[in-house]
Order: C-alpha cells, then structure tokens, then sequence
C-alpha cells in the first residue's frame, strides 16, 4: 500500500466513525420505537451515507477535480450493495446465530461492511 492509500485509509476510517455514529444513533433509536430491524437499517444506513458521501469526496478521496453525478452515482450503486449486504448479515445474525442484541449484531455487520463500502469506494467511485 502506498503512501497515499495508507493516508486515505486512516481518513476513511475516520469519516467512517462519524457515519457509524449517525447510523448506530439512528437506527438504535428506531429499532427501540418498534421500527423492523431491516427498515431501520434502511433508514439509518441512508443517514450515514448522505454523511459519508459527503466528507469522503471532500475530504478523503479528493483530487483536483469537480463532482459530477456520475460519481454520485456509482457511490450510491457501491452504498446499495452494501446496505443489501447490511440487512442480509443482519439478518444472519439475529435469525441463524440467534444474537439477541441489537448493539453486537450491529457492531458485527459494521465491522464486515465497512471493509468493503471501502474496497468500493476506493476502486469505482473515487479512483
């Protein structure tokens, strides 16, 4: 890994933090109103997108370049596998594995998504 991915990578986990924030605050507070857990993560994941999605093209991966929306697009495409990738580990977690907290099971899926929203990211939207 180069210098400058290296730098990227600390940058992405960064802005990845914020965004787990909003998405853990969001989705918490809907799954505790009785909100589906594949609904709140629908929702709650969007959270942290918008957030991600701005400080990451801003921040992390910026170059010399204007934002077109074709850029826009493919982060969006990237996001869409990764949330469907989100519920379906969810849903692994709290129907076969049996894990009973929301916290942990979203800890878990954070953890996997985060590795491949920034594999996507780095490789299709801002390269």
């Amino acid at each position: 890994m180069d210098k400058k991915s290296f730098f990227q990578l600390i940058k992405f986990g960064m802005v990845g933090v914020m965004n787990t924030l909003v998405d853990f605050i969001v989705y918490q507070l809907l799954v505790y109103f009785g909100l589906h857990y594949a609904a709140a993560q629908c929702i709650s994941y969007s959270c942290g997108l918008l957030n991600s999605y701005f400080f990451n093209s801003r921040w992390t991966f910026k170059e010399t370049k204007k934002y077109t929306k074709q850029e826009f697009a493919r982060f969006i495409l990237v996001n869409l596998v990764s949330l469907g990738i989100s519920v379906l580990l969810l849903r692994l977690c709290y129907e076969v594995l049996g894990i009973t907290s929301d916290l942990v099971a979203k800890l878990i899926v954070t953890a996997l998504v985060m590795v491949i929203n920034f594999i996507g990211n780095k490789l299709f939207v801002f390269k």
